[in-house]
Parts: structure tokens; sequence; C-alpha cells
């Protein structure tokens, strides 16, 4: 049994109003739950509400606690789902949650923020992963800790894992579908700044399979600059796949751009791409470089050495050495044959 909690419509985000009914709320529960349209997410819910409540012990297994936000596996009947609880310290970002806004004054990250950024990747490129229900725990009308649950994902695992366990046509194949799912998210004017080779997930019963983006919390979708979000994107990816080993920068930048080339087209082939690309092949760029300026500005003008002295002020990248610029663009050889990706 359960009730639903009357007049918390009043306020709330459209996404959640949109795509969920509810609120409900168990009995002798303090959260209340937004539900998707689907048979799974009342046991989901269900169960994880009961778990909260110390009564169900056996069946919810603690992943990871970190940085205010807890993960979960709950068995179910039918299969297993992933929950992610989010703790909003701030009155700021409790407020964003209650209104639903993404910014720099209410956060970007909240659980609110994250079931809309979720639910739009994956209606836009359905290469994304559908929401189950959204539960919050609420002090004043105002919600101080959300829980997001979802499908658990059985079968899959990081592109990392796979990129290392395969064989030269295995990866071949895995580069192929990270290109086709960046080509998605370009055509959809999304940004992942948190993508990474534990975000993208790898079907290991089907070879064919689209890879899938998961941990959407911090996301941008709407990009003004697609070919910009290209670039920071591929750049990351090809680094954290291959590493950032200095005798094989060339060959990485020859492919990055033969594949910035494929999927942003000629319009998104330029000089600050170029820039990017090598940037974000070399150095580690979120924390002194907004990705989310650059890819929703209005214009861009992207000066390479000035952005590379910012972001080698940071620890994690001074061990580098620095990149070779001809006239504010990367000097590289031409020799280097580029990945064809085909």
């Amino acid at each position: 049994m359960f009730k639903t909690a009357k007049g918390r419509h009043i306020g709330r985000p459209e996404v959640l109003k949109r795509h969920f009914h509810g609120p409900i709320r168990f009995p002798g529960s303090d959260w209340q739950w937004w539900l998707a349209d689907d048979e799974s997410a009342h046991e989901a819910a269900q169960r994880m509400d009961h778990h909260l409540q110390g009564r169900e012990k056996n069946r919810v297994t603690t992943l990871r606690e970190r940085k205010g936000r807890s993960i979960f596996r709950l068995q179910g009947n039918q299969g297993d789902f992933f929950a992610k609880e989010i703790a909003l310290k701030t009155l700021r970002k409790r407020l964003g949650a209650w209104l639903g806004v993404q910014n720099t004054l209410f956060g970007h990250d909240h659980g609110s923020a994250e079931v809309d950024n979720t639910l739009t990747l994956d209606r836009r490129t359905r290469q994304g992963l559908e929401v189950l229900c959204l539960g919050e725990y609420l002090r004043g009308g105002i919600p101080t800790r959300q829980l997001l649950i979802q499908p658990w994902l059985d079968g899959w695992i990081g592109l990392g894992d796979a990129f290392e366990a395969a064989d030269e046509h295995g990866r071949h194949s895995l580069l192929y579908r990270m290109e086709a799912l960046l080509k998605a998210m370009h055509d959809a004017r999304i940004c992942h700044l948190d993508i990474n080779i534990d975000n993208l997930m790898v079907s290991t019963r089907d070879h064919e399979t689209p890879l899938r983006a998961i941990d959407c919390a911090k996301m941008e979708t709407q990009v003004t600059q697609p070919a910009v979000s290209t670039a920071l994107q591929i750049g990351k990816m090809l680094r954290e796949l291959y590493g950032r080993d200095e005798a094989g920068f060339a060959a990485r930048y020859a492919q990055a751009r033969a594949m910035q080339r494929r999927i942003a087209g000629r319009e998104g082939d330029n000089d600050a791409t170029d820039t990017l690309l090598a940037l974000s092949l070399r150095y580690r760029l979120s924390k002194n470089l907004s990705r989310r300026k650059l890819v929703t500005a209005s214009f861009i003008n992207i000066d390479g050495p000035a952005l590379e002295k910012r972001v080698r002020a940071s620890s994690k990248n001074t061990d580098m050495p620095a990149i070779v610029w001809a006239h504010s663009h990367p000097a590289m050889s031409d020799e280097v044959p580029a990945y064809s990706g085909h």
C-alpha cells in the first residue's frame, strides 16, 4: 500500500511531472517517490524505501560511498536495479533540485538535473538509459537528499575494461561504436562533461550493440558549439584509452583529427577544434578550463598557447611536455597516417 503525497506538484520541475506519476509515499516512510510508467518502478522504489527504513537488508548492496553520493545494487524479481543517493549539502542545490534548475547559482549536479539530463540523452540519441524513479527526502518541503533508480546493466562493462581486453579487431569495433555515440551526441547538441572510459558502457553479449552513456549528472544539453564539444570529448576519450605517452602523441592527434572530420564535417574541422583536440589529448582540462562555457559560447576564439598555460597550472599536467605551436596552431607532422575508423 502507498498514498499519494498531496500538494507536492506545486513548483516542482516539469521533467518530474512530465515523465513520472506521483509523488507517492509508502507507509512509515519519510521519502516520497516519483515513478515512471513501468511495472518495475514500483518494485524498485518500494525495495529501496524499505532499505532506507532498515527493513530490507538482504537484497540491497552498498557498492560505494564517496563525496556525498552512495551507489547501491538492488535485487529485483525480474532484474536488478542501480540506485544512486545524492546528498544536497547546500541550500542553493536544494532549491535547484526543488525547482529543477541547472545553472551556476543552483548547481548542475543535483538529482532533478541528472534525471532531466539522462532522459534528454536517451530521447535524443537512444543511447542512454531510462530512469525508473526518483526518491526525495524533504525538509520544509525542500529535498535534502534525492535517490535515482535505473535498470541494472547486466552483461555490460565499461569501455576501458573492454578496450584493455580486446584484440586489434575488437578495439577497432569499440572505436567505431564510440565514434557513433559521439556522432549522435554531436547531432543532438549534447556534451557529456563527465565522459570517461567508465561512463561509456559496452555490451559483452552482442559486439554490434551501440554503446550507452551513463552518469549524466554533469552534462550540457543546450550546446551551441557542437564541433567544440566533439573535439573535447574525442580528445579525452582517446587520452584515457591510450594514455598520455609522448611517443604516440602525433599518431593520436592524427587519429583524433580524422574522427573529428567524420563526426563534425568540414565546418567542424578548423583551427579551434585542432587546438582543443591537442589540448584534451595531452592534458586534463576539467580543473582549469570551463568546458561548459566553451560549448555554450556564442562564438569561439581559441588562443592555444594561452589555454595551455592555464591548464598547465594544474599539478596533474605539469609533468607533460609542452605542445609545439605554429601561429597558435599545434605543429604536427603531416606524415602520420590518420586512423580510418572503417
